[in-house]
């Protein structure tokens, strides 16, 4: 079987040694676009030291050789190459932070989608491992921990080694003892101090990756649920709960600050002992004439510039170690096993040969929830003829949404279920996603218009399009209303914000327009799960009936626990909570046989 795509964009965006890699690591990396900005970057920046490294030199040469008073012209070429360091140092400064950014936020868009793309594929009976707001923390926060691993990691490493070699090299041809000492003193703060930093906040990282999926759900269910928590006076501890989580991420960033700061008072240290060689082996090469006095403040100086991006290492081992630690946690996302893997060789879904939705054929199916012990829907049996209305009631735990899943393209299961001859395990869930729709009962209602939460089913419509698909969920007097509360006529309406998680709305308003947005989707198949939910007697029959009539020509499958009137569907299954298998009985070893 291929490589999985999300998997592939994450080897690609994600640097070696950034997060534990099983499979190997694919050749021509030159040819990916990322990859050549993140090197261009790396050489511009580099440059951009280079030019530090060469004004401060040039500086202390032109200020040493100003000191004795020359004809100018014999100081042009040097304040001619301060000039020119001076501005290349800024513009190769800021050409590095544009290139390099650039390429930053396209591995991150990468990495983020390929990201979400595996949420998607697992979704629903794949998600609840994890909590929302530590899926939320995955989601934003370490994809940004792994993207600052190139701006903040190899950039900066690639630098302090260009500027290191070239320092030592001119130090070594001024003065080769001081060039000696600086090479030792750059190895030293070069390796001690990321290795001091990197050992101290390993597990810091790794506790602040998960205090902030904490914190992130604790802030999350207060806000959503602060009505709930004050009316259940259990708002104090959630408060409580959160304020632990903070604690704990302050402590483990207090961490990380504190061994950052170590690792810089290691170089700092070494940066010294380089000025100090440099001046305990400058001044008596001036006093025997091997060094020319002009050149003391070069090589005094020189360190300074040299020192510049190794003093940075520090903090770069650290955020590899935070890239490491968020690493693991999104390849816990993207290698965990879906629900309904897509077959190796799928499928493309054949069209109904007379048009319309395919005939559906479902024999003895069991479907059974990952993790689940017993099968939540066993030995159904259905056939729904194209353009049929079919509603499943029963109580709760019957299978009902069990099946929906299914019919989506969600969940494996045995037995057969075919969509136009063909069993749906052989179609990819794309495709048949693109052909079955589902109305969920609990449809997210997201913070901006109407119609911008419309237009998710289909990008672009019109608003004569978003007000007949409203018209056709029942929202027709409510739309008239919006609009005359706007000051205008229904269109105006439409650009009515809902507030966040649709607040603004009712529970059966949601629920409508989640059935609208269904509807303007215009599937082939539409499962609509519970659309009666919060909705009294006549106003769920109104609100079916002209759905159902908004889907003639096209099937659908209408999951509900209550009866429904007559003439609204062609035929009423009901499903029965499936038996549990009895238990073996375990042999009776109360009395062991006794030999004669």
């Amino acid at each position: 079987m291929n490589e999985a795509p999300h998997e592939t964009v994450l080897q690609e965006t994600v640097p070696e040694g950034t997060v534990h890699q099983t499979a190997p690591r694919r050749r021509g990396a030159w040819r990916n676009p990322i990859a050549l900005r993140l090197g261009l970057g790396a050489v511009l920046g580099a440059l951009a030291q280079l030019s530090a490294l060469a004004l401060l030199a040039v500086a202390a040469y032109l200020v040493s050789r100003a000191w004795e008073q020359p004809p100018i012209l014999y100081l042009m070429v040097a304040i001619t190459s301060v000039r020119l360091f001076g501005i290349g140092r800024g513009v190769l400064r800021y050409a590095e932070r544009l290139v390099s950014h650039d390429a930053a936020f396209r591995g991150l868009e990468r990495l983020r989608t390929a990201v979400w793309r595996k949420l998607v594929r697992l979704a629903p009976a794949g998600l609840p491992v994890w909590r929302s707001g530590d899926l939320q923390a995955r989601l934003v926060d370490d994809v940004d921990g792994v993207g600052d691993r190139w701006l903040r990691g190899a950039l900066p490493l690639t630098s302090a080694i260009v500027v290191a070699v070239c320092a030592v090299a001119l130090q070594t041809a001024l003065l080769p003892a001081a060039g000696l000492i600086l090479a030792a003193t750059l190895l030293a703060a070069a390796l001690a101090g990321p290795a001091l930093a990197a050992w101290s906040s390993r597990a810091a990282a790794r506790a602040t990756a998960e205090a902030r999926g904490d914190l992130t759900e604790g802030v999350r269910s207060c806000l959503h649920g602060r009505e709930e928590l004050v009316a259940a006076g259990t708002d104090a501890t959630a408060l409580e709960h959160v304020l632990n989580s903070d604690e704990r991420l302050r402590r483990a960033d207090a961490r990380i600050a504190w061994t950052a700061g170590l690792g810089q008072a290691a170089g700092l240290a070494a940066l010294a002992a380089a000025v100090c060689g440099a001046l305990w082996t400058g001044i008596p090469a001036v006093h025997a004439g091997t060094l020319d006095g002009v050149l003391l403040a070069v090589i005094a100086l020189v360190p300074l510039a040299a020192f510049e991006p190794v003093l940075a290492l520090p903090a770069a081992a650290q955020q590899t170690a935070a890239a490491k630690a968020c690493g693991r946690r999104l390849l816990d996302v993207t290698r965990a096993p879906e629900p309904r893997p897509d077959p190796a060789e799928p499928m493309d879904f054949e069209p109904n040969p007379l048009g319309g939705p395919p005939y559906i054929e479902i024999k003895r199916l069991s479907v059974t929830w990952p993790g689940a012990d017993a099968p939540a829907l066993s030995g159904f049996d259905l056939t729904i003829q194209p353009g049929e209305h079919v509603a499943v009631t029963g109580p709760s735990g019957s299978g009902k949404s069990t099946l929906a899943a299914a019919l989506m393209g969600f969940l494996p299961y045995e037995g057969s279920l075919r969509f136009g001859g063909v069993e749906l395990a052989e179609y990819d869930g794309d495709d048949i996603r693109a052909i079955v729709g589902l109305c969920s009962q609990d449809a997210h209602v997201f913070d901006t218009t109407l119609a911008e939460n419309l237009r998710l089913a289909r990008p672009g419509a019109p608003d004569e399009e978003l007000a007949r698909a409203l018209r056709w969920a029942g929202l027709r007097d409510w739309l008239d209303d919006l609009g005359r509360a706007a000051g205008g006529d229904a269109l105006d309406g439409l650009r009515t914000p809902l507030g966040e998680h649709g607040r603004a709305v009712s529970g059966g308003e949601r629920g409508r327009i989640a059935l609208a947005r269904c509807l303007l989707a215009d599937r082939e198949v539409l499962i609509l799960d519970e659309p009666d939910a919060h909705l009294d007697a006549p106003t769920a029959e109104r609100v079916l009936r002209t759905a159902m009539a908004a889907l003639e020509g096209k099937t659908a499958v209408v999951v509900t626990h209550r009866p429904l009137p007559e003439g609204i569907v062609d035929r009423v299954i009901r499903l029965d909570p499936p038996v549990p298998a009895p238990r073996a009985e375990a042999p009776d070893t109360s009395r062991a046989a006794i030999p004669s």
